[in-house]
């Protein structure tokens, strides 16, 4: 374990050798959701969470409820709140949290690849403590270090994704040995992966559940009563959280438009897309796809494949034991004891044929729809006809959906799959796992790439019809739980490079932790945070307007020296918008003589305005009805206007 610990502390450190100088007073890559999620840290620091000052975060005054715009960040409280106590720098406790994630994500991960590769080991082998370790500790580093995580080194709450691993690793622990003691491990793990961020709540419990549905058979169910007991009980302290959102949100009318959540979805070539802070392969794959950029690794694929391809082949019986009546009696998860009954044999020698030739059919359909869909779109809708005669018409993505599915059948009926469902393997469970999520994360209308349509219609358009599921706009952060099967394949792939090569263990594992870094590294710059207001220059719970009032990540600044100085921000920088803000920048920006009033009729409005940036704005300032100049910082001037009678 001290390994891993010195491992993914090593990496980190390396990855982020520009901020360590600089962690009091620099944020890494940008002063947008990185100064948000400090500013948060800080108000969360001063207040009681969930009492009523707690969800009146300080931005978009005069609005109530503030707090549930964004994420709550609540992970981080027993780590980041006493930092902010002592040192009274909320920087600083935000640069701990950061850097400390990395490291977690990797442990959980290196934690739960070492406990399936002990018990259920590679290729039907169990493997020694000293391999287990060794292949885990790559596993833990390619969920640590996976591109897709670099999408997100500005969203705090997603990069704390270690509760997913835990979750699954006491889960896992429980259903192999039914010992209750694992029970209050796997709550823990649900609790703090509930506790992350909205989209773990929703995508962790779909990998769970599909963990529930490949090691637990109906005629088992019994089995799952005491984790789906302990996942309430653990979820019972979010009921406040979650009930609190959802009536500040629905007050509010916040809800995430179909074609909003449609725009954050991945699409099909975004497994091959990278981040723009990516340094691997530049110039060679895509760069600069955002949150659709999913591109695992090579180094994490190949090790997949290498785990994959001899499990399905080993999975697959020899044609005598398809003529047999399929898989051996006494199989994993199967009844044994005594001969099956005459008509069950005769049952078993028709639908064996029939299962053997329908995955051929099947395959066959999909490649035959697939080059009439290519075709299709060879020759566009104007060309699609013999000669004189049109060709019947159709949308590429509906034909396509019918072969996906033809594809996807064919696969679930193939012998080498029935073996491994009836065998409960673990590595096809991961790989099919992968798949499902990866289906997920292109959103409920699927697509090759913008505005090219795939499929019909995706698993997450089952999402979008469950209630809450809706306030959450990204479904390709479905992407979090596939990197950790892939980084789990990738585990149970070097366990088998090192069963084989038993001689240069030390050197393989070097080997491939270095190309998995590699292809995981990322460069960006860091930015000082501004300083707060000074302390008392604007009296405690005033409202203060700061403009120029620029749209998106800008308005993290006086919402920070919000929460520092004491004071209500107009200005604001969260997941939603209010209704009132466009309106209301556009006023000020045509200089509307009213555009105050209905803040003025309240109380007192305090304005920080910057004449080199918007001269016509500041003069017209310093007009505004009983308009006081009170003091300057900088260039900028600071005016009280008065409460209108």
């Amino acid at each position: 374990m001290w390994t891993a610990v010195l491992v993914y502390a090593g990496v980190t450190a390396l990855l982020f050798h520009n901020l360590l100088p600089d962690v009091t007073t620099h944020l890494y890559s940008d002063l947008g959701d990185p100064l948000l999620n400090t500013a948060i840290l800080a108000w969360s620091a001063r207040q009681v969470p969930l009492t009523d000052a707690w969800w009146n975060f300080p931005s978009f005054a005069p609005l109530t409820g503030a707090t549930a715009f964004t994420e709550h960040l609540l992970l981080t409280y027993p780590v980041a709140s006493p930092i902010v106590w002592l040192t009274g720098n909320p920087v600083f406790a935000y640069n701990v949290v950061f850097l400390l994630a990395m490291p977690l994500n990797g442990l959980a991960a290196f934690a739960l690849a070492r406990e399936l590769l002990r018990h259920d080991g590679a290729g039907g082998v169990r493997l020694s403590p000293d391999l287990a370790h060794a292949a885990a500790l790559v596993a833990g580093l390619a969920f640590a270090v996976s591109p897709y995580q670099q999408v997100h080194l500005s969203h705090l709450q997603h990069m704390t994704s270690f509760g997913v691993p835990l979750a699954l690793l006491w889960l896992h622990r429980y259903l192999r040995t039914g010992r209750r003691g694992a029970l209050v491990g796997f709550g823990a793990g649900w609790f703090v992966t509930a506790l992350a961020n909205s989209a773990l709540l929703v995508f962790a419990p779909l990998l769970v559940v599909l963990w529930s549905v490949w090691f637990v058979r109906p005629r088992e169910w019994r089995r799952l009563v005491g984790p789906v007991v302990t996942a309430a009980i653990a979820a019972l302290p979010l009921v406040p959280l979650l009930w609190g959102y959802h009536i500040r949100q629905t007050a509010y009318g916040f809800t995430r438009e179909y074609r909003e959540i449609q725009s954050f979805s991945a699409d099909m070539v975004g497994l091959l897309g990278m981040y723009h802070r990516a340094l691997a392969w530049d110039g060679i794959l895509p760069h600069d796809f955002e949150e659709g950029a999913l591109f695992p690794g090579f180094v994490t694929l190949a090790l997949a494949l290498i785990a994959v391809v001899p499990v399905a082949r080993a999975t697959a019986p020899h044609r005598a034991g398809v003529r047999g009546g399929g898989p051996a009696a006494g199989a994993r998860g199967e009844p044994s004891g005594g001969a099956p009954a005459a008509s069950d044999a005769v049952g078993c020698q028709w639908l064996a044929p029939q299962l053997q030739i329908w995955p051929r059919r099947l395959r066959l359909t999909f490649v035959v729809l697939t080059l009439i869909v290519l075709a299709r779109v060879w020759t566009g809708p104007w060309g699609w006809h013999i000669g004189p005669l049109p060709l019947p018409p159709f949308s590429p993505y509906q034909l396509f959906t019918v072969a996906a599915s033809a594809l996807f059948a064919g696969v679930l009926l193939t012998a080498a799959f029935r073996r491994a469902w009836s065998q409960r393997n673990l590595i096809v469970f991961l790989a099919a796992a992968t798949v499902v999520l990866w289906l997920t994360a292109l959103g409920p209308e699927p697509e090759w790439s913008t505005p090219w349509r795939a499929l019909l219609y995706g698993p997450y358009r089952l999402f979008v019809e469950l209630p809450g599921v809706t306030s959450m706009r990204v479904p390709a952060r479905a992407w979090f739980p596939a990197a950790l099967c892939l980084a789990l394949l990738a585990g149970f792939g070097t366990a088998g490079l090192l069963r084989r090569h038993s001689t240069s263990r030390r050197a393989i594992v070097a080997a491939l932790s270095i190309a998995i870094v590699a292809e995981g590294s990322f460069y960006d710059g860091t930015m000082e945070v501004p300083p707060p207001m000074r302390r008392g220059a604007i009296p405690p719970g005033a409202t203060v307007l700061d403009l120029p009032w620029d749209e998106g990540f800008q308005n993290a600044v006086p919402q920070y020296r919000a929460v520092l100085g004491g004071y209500r921000s107009v200005n604001g920088y969260s997941g939603y918008q209010p209704a009132h803000v466009y309106p209301l920048r556009r006023a000020i920006a045509d200089l509307v003589p009213t555009a105050f009033d209905a803040y003025r009729q309240r109380d007192d409005l305090y304005v920080i305005v910057r004449p080199e940036l918007e001269l016509p704005v500041a003069r017209w300032i310093a007009t505004q009805p009983g308009a006081e100049h009170l003091f300057d910082i900088g260039t900028a001037k600071i005016y009280r206007l008065p409460r209108l009678p």
